[in-house]
């Protein structure tokens, strides 16, 4: 999912993760387990509290994930004239002979 997530989509979705707007009205539609499952762990009161928290998490690790993804691409792309820098600058340190 986050290969597909273009920059422009990721500093959108930053910025609407990083508002804390007033509460709204959603219908979802959970399976029977996971309705329990949050039930047990946070109380029928906070079930939705319990379910914004796990979604907005979801969306950070998703982040997380596009910026790692970014941020490899451009290491690899610069791979090849770091290693050559690292290699001349190690050349210049070595002891003459």
């Amino acid at each position: 999912m986050t290969s597909s997530l273009s920059e422009k989509r990721v500093a959108e979705l930053q910025r609407l993760l990083g508002k804390h707007e007033k509460k709204a009205k959603a219908s979802i539609t959970l399976s029977g387990e996971l309705i329990r499952a949050a039930d047990a762990l946070a109380g029928k009161a906070q079930r939705s509290a319990f379910v914004e928290r796990a979604v907005r998490r979801y969306l950070q690790a998703i982040l997380r994930r596009a910026r790692h993804a970014h941020d490899l691409r451009a290491i690899a792309a610069r791979a090849e004239a770091t290693n050559r820098e690292s290699d001349q600058l190690l050349r210049l340190q070595a002891w003459p002979e």
